[in-house]
């Protein structure tokens, strides 16, 4: 199976990334949908994760979101697929809208003070990232390891075409956060997934799971800011990046007291993006752990096809 997924990855990036955009995402599109009807596993934690974001939400409006989910995972590969061919001024001009980085990031390391985006998998990071390269803010970011291994390493190298540095998460990839951000520099990491590395059992839309804390843990030992960036996808081919003000708060003498004040605060913005654009978190793992009812399908008309 490792064999076989290797090659797979490798065709996808090395011959579909070659065709034009519009072309690869009307591919993607169909991948999306297919892997939403052919994969009932990962359907039923998509489902289970925006019962949680729209409780309220007709089970029409869910499968619409849904749907839309599986398309906007397809669609980061799409443009993973072309980023080492990707014309970065070109996107950069074209393709990429960008808030707070001035403000945010590049005044706190004007400071020599560290960085930590704390993001979300939302929108699309890593082409969010690519942001800070022509405005020349190096930046490092770990990735989820994969198996086999080679594929990881080829999806890495993929992800550092243009500069931004990427490593699998692990002890390695944890010293050098540490260093970067004592040399004043900026790192990004994301804060909605229990992968690996210290977790903390916190309130997330009104139900308790465990979340990562390693990312604030290291900023507040290091003085790094914590500034939440997030990104969105408009349409389909422009990405919208927000650096937002950075989470500050009263710091005690008890660390994990301080760990879980600012996680809340991030898990209060990170609420409030998820709960306007639910179908950008691209998200296919169970975030609660619980019993999930697929749902049946709808009798009444469910609107726009997605």
């Amino acid at each position: 199976m490792g064999v076989l997924r290797y090659l797979t990855f490798w065709f996808a990036f090395r011959v579909l990334g070659r065709l034009p955009l519009p072309l690869l995402y009307g591919i993607a599109e169909i991948v999306g949908w297919l892997g939403y009807a052919l994969t009932p596993g990962a359907r039923r934690n998509v489902w289970d994760n925006l019962r949680h974001v729209m409780p309220d939400a007709p089970e029409s409006r869910l499968r619409q979101v849904a749907k839309a989910v599986f398309r906007n995972v397809a669609y980061y590969y799409a443009d993973l697929a072309q980023l080492s061919r990707m014309d970065i001024d070109k996107f950069y001009r074209d393709r990429l809208i960008h808030h707070g980085i001035d403000e945010h990031i590049r005044s706190n390391i004007d400071k020599g003070r560290g960085v930590v985006m704390l993001s979300a998998h939302v929108g699309n990071a890593e082409m969010a990232g690519q942001a800070l390269v022509p405005l020349k803010i190096p930046c490092f970011a770990v990735t989820e390891p994969v198996q086999p291994e080679r594929l990881s390493r080829m999806l890495n190298s993929i992800r550092r075409t243009h500069g931004v540095e990427f490593m699998p998460v692990g002890v390695p990839s944890a010293k050098r956060i540490m260093r970067t951000l004592r040399n004043g520099g900026t790192v990004a990491l994301m804060g909605d997934r229990d992968i690996l590395g210290p977790k903390m059992l916190l309130p997330f839309f009104g139900e308790e799971t465990w979340l990562p804390t390693g990312p604030v843990e290291v900023a507040l030992r290091t003085g790094a800011a914590i500034v939440p960036s997030f990104s969105s996808r408009r349409g389909r081919y422009v990405i919208e990046a927000v650096a937002q003000p950075p989470i500050e708060i009263e710091r005690t003498d008890d660390l994990q007291a301080d760990v879980r004040t600012a996680m809340l605060e991030f898990i209060s913005r990170m609420e409030t993006q998820l709960r306007a654009e639910p179908d950008q978190w691209m998200v296919l793992e169970r975030i609660w752990d619980a019993e999930v009812r697929e749902p049946q399908p709808s009798k009444a008309p469910e609107g726009a096809a997605v």
